[in-house]
């Protein structure tokens, strides 16, 4: 991957009739690398890719490739190809056939089409398997056929449409493997789009995340699950819990908070979401300035940052399962802790995962180890159990961004 871009989307907007499928969303994909678009069923990750294949075109903005305006180019003047979900291959074909069914229709020579699919067939594992009929291949098989017919073609880009939905779970994760092989292998740049957040997680170099057609955040998937921009992102890579904050300050650099639920605390900067950064705050003095300067300056005033609330929404505290500890006695020593009773234990192989019911609230998870989990089920369901955790693990979140972080 190379950190030009070869495509970039600027300010793209897509209406059908009022409803906004795509909302000024701007991006750059680089050469050579796997990109992911993912967000839940409706998000605009569609549309964007059927705007960049050419099927549909974008009511606002602008989109290049190569820095060439590519909006009036029709779908078969793109350089790009598309494997859609269903993979589209041709039942009645072999698939040698199938596979140089493009190059024969742009009238290319007999003996180019024989090596260039030749050479596609081999890079997809398929060698061999040339005359053969669709209905004589297993799924992952004909997903390879789709695949080699658009690589056959060497487009600067390849789409990908729900590239893994209608395989079963093991040979998914079997083609996500695939398929960053092949990518590595022959160079192109992948744009996937999809809803499954673990196989973005698994396959991506980056990924941008969309909601009600609008891009929330943009970033390696490390980054997406360490530091979420807003607590949509953060519960949509991953299970997260959330609690309400009543109010938020900053004193002698570290940021003061209270809740209904959790004993009042003091947490690190960076526990704060990057979304909240560059907002201003209040200070008793009167003075405007950013978040970026808690910490990097001594403060003798306290700066509220309750009243981010009118800019940013309401804010959350957020803590992962895995940062979650259970104890069956009271912790000695912990930041946070909350009694509650012992609820399912899910046997996971390496670990378990062990609900933890707290009277009056939504339950919590904690990721625990099978020792552990074994003490947990030998006390019993609804025995009393100790969650608790370090508050630097928790992160400070604006329910909703007001916009993505690149």
């Amino acid at each position: 991957m190379t950190d030009n871009p070869i495509v970039s989307i600027r300010h793209v907007s897509k209406y059908f009739g009022k409803f906004a499928a795509l909302e000024d969303v701007s991006l750059d994909i680089h050469a050579g690398e796997i990109f992911a678009l993912l967000g839940p069923s409706g998000c605009g990750k569609s549309t964007l890719l059927r705007i960049l294949s050419g099927f549909e075109t974008p009511s606002e903005g602008e989109l290049l490739l190569d820095n060439k305006d590519l909006v009036p180019l029709k779908p078969n003047k793109r350089p790009i190809n598309m494997v859609f979900q269903s993979y589209a291959v041709f039942p009645h074909m072999t698939v040698e056939d199938n596979v140089a069914y493009g190059l024969k229709m742009e009238g290319v020579s007999k003996s180019e089409i024989t090596s260039r699919v030749n050479e596609a067939l081999e890079q997809v594992h398929l060698t061999g398997l040339g005359q053969r009929k669709p209905n004589q291949l297993s799924g992952g098989q004909r997903q390879r056929v789709a695949l080699a017919r658009v690589l056959v073609k060497k487009p600067r880009l390849l789409l990908l449409d729900e590239p893994l939905s209608a395989l079963d779970a093991k040979l998914r994760d079997a083609m996500r493997l695939e398929l960053v092989k092949l990518q590595e292998s022959v160079g192109i740049t992948f744009v996937i789009v999809t809803h499954d957040q673990s196989e973005a997680m698994a396959i991506a170099d980056r990924i941008a995340v969309l909601n009600d057609g609008k891009l929330r955040q943009l970033a390696t998937p490390a980054e997406l699950y360490q530091r979420p921009v807003d607590a949509f992102v953060a519960d949509f890579v991953g299970k997260i819990h959330c609690f309400d904050v009543a109010s938020a300050s900053i004193e002698n650099e570290l940021i003061q908070v209270t809740s209904s639920t959790l004993p009042p605390l003091s947490l690190p900067p960076s526990v704060m979401s990057s979304a909240l950064h560059s907002l201003p705050v209040a200070s008793s003095g009167g003075v405007q300035q950013t978040q970026q300067s808690i910490g990097r300056q001594p403060r003798s005033q306290t700066d509220a940052i309750g009243r981010l609330d009118s800019a940013s929404g309401k804010l959350v505290l957020a803590i992962r399962p895995e940062h979650i500890s259970a104890s069956l006695s009271e912790p000695a020593s912990a930041d946070v802790s909350l009694l509650g009773s012992i609820g399912d234990i899910a046997f996971q192989g390496q670990h378990s995962i062990l609900e933890i019911v707290i009277d009056g609230k939504p339950s919590l998870t904690a990721i625990v180890e099978n020792a552990a989990a074994q003490a947990l089920h030998n006390a019993g369901f609804g025995s009393p159990v100790w969650a608790y955790w370090t508050a630097s693990d928790m992160l400070l979140l604006p329910e909703n961004a007001s916009n993505g972080s690149n």
